[in-house]
């Protein structure tokens, strides 16, 4: 790292637990992140300002003005614009040492493998099931760590599913659709802006403890924020054997 790096990265270095080694890590890493909406947006730019080396961003939404309550990383003048062309020049605005990625597409288990070549960790910042689903099938079969993220109108949860240890999946939470409830989206059922910050946060902060190897992941347990009530629980959840993503894995 340059003056420039050491001075801007200063507080990270600071850290025992990351040190210069720890933010070399972070500058030659690359990341995938699917979904540049609400989570996404907290998501980019923490890791973007971490130093995190390349950002792949995968999305195919347009800035619309109903996304300013909680995409912070979007600003009036970015509305009618493609999320990914928006999410780029503001997060190089915001750090222009890193390398940024943008594909204007959905990410899909067809067409995923120029989104994740080189990749060493995906983000899961989608708002549907099938979305998820296929995330964690691809992150298993590529045997690629993921974070995941989830959002409903007062509420958040998160947990890290890691294919290279004996970790629960997508599936494992969720081993059958759970039908049209789970689908409604935050246009139909709300969402508190703040939520989506909090659990944004703590994804960012597992993406950097993982990359870094700090700390313990959130792993095999649900971590789940209630921001109505001001409580966060955690909940163990076991590994499904019969589960149709991990389970494949074991077989190979």
């Amino acid at each position: 790292m340059d003056k420039i790096e050491l001075n801007r990265y200063k507080r990270h270095i600071l850290l025992k637990e990351i040190g210069g080694s720890g933010q070399n890590v972070l500058k030659n890493s690359c990341i995938t992140m699917i979904g540049a909406g609400g989570l996404g947006s907290i998501i980019l730019y923490y890791l973007a300002a971490a130093g995190v080396g390349t950002i792949k961003i995968v999305d195919n939404d347009v800035v619309s003005l109903s996304n300013l309550q909680r995409q912070i990383l979007f600003k009036n003048e970015d509305l009618g614009k493609k999320k990914v062309l928006a999410a780029k020049k503001n997060l190089l605005s915001l750090n222009p040492l890193i390398n940024i990625e943008i594909y204007d597409n959905k990410f899909t288990e067809k067409n995923y493998r120029k989104y994740i070549n080189g990749c060493n960790l995906l983000i899961d910042g989608t708002d549907n099931f099938k979305s998820k689903s296929a995330i964690s099938k691809v992150a298993f079969s590529e045997c690629i760590p993921l974070v995941y993220g989830g959002l409903s109108q007062w509420e958040g949860q998160i947990c890290v599913f890691d294919p290279k240890s004996d970790s629960i999946c997508f599936g494992c939470i969720f081993p059958n659709d759970p039908g049209q409830e789970f689908e409604e989206s935050c246009s139909n059922l709300g969402i508190i802006g703040p939520t989506v910050g909090v659990i944004g946060s703590l994804m960012s902060a597992e993406v950097i403890k993982f990359l870094t190897s700090s700390g313990k992941p959130i792993m095999n347990k649900i971590l789940t924020y209630d921001c109505l009530q001001g409580e966060f629980q955690e909940f163990c959840v076991d590994k499904v054997q019969s589960c149709k993503i991990c389970s494949e894995l074991n077989k190979n």
